[in-house]
């Protein structure tokens, strides 16, 4: 049985990316939440991996974030990449 991407470590790397990315640009997750408009459960269900991200969500806070789409996808093709070739920047 196939496991959901959400479970996979290349999410989570992709997540831990996000979240360190907040924390480097000294934003609180409620901070965060209110610039786009969300509940700020919301935001920590997705740092703690108990919620998915969508595609339109991801762009939106990658947006914040500071990252182009171009980035952001770079950001999570770099995460799903097998861990030996992974850059040390990765989780």
């Amino acid at each position: 049985m196939a496991t959901k991407t959400i479970h996979s470590a290349e999410y989570r790397r992709l997540v831990h990316r996000l979240r360190a990315r907040r924390e480097e640009g000294g934003l609180t997750q409620t901070a965060l939440s209110a610039e786009l408009g969300w509940p700020q459960q919301r935001l920590s269900a997705i740092e703690a991996g108990a919620r998915r991200l969508d595609v339109i969500e991801f762009l939106h806070l990658t947006a914040r974030l500071g990252l182009t789409p171009e980035e952001a996808i770079g950001m999570a093709v770099d995460a799903s990449a097998p861990s030996n070739t992974r850059d040390s920047a990765g989780a």
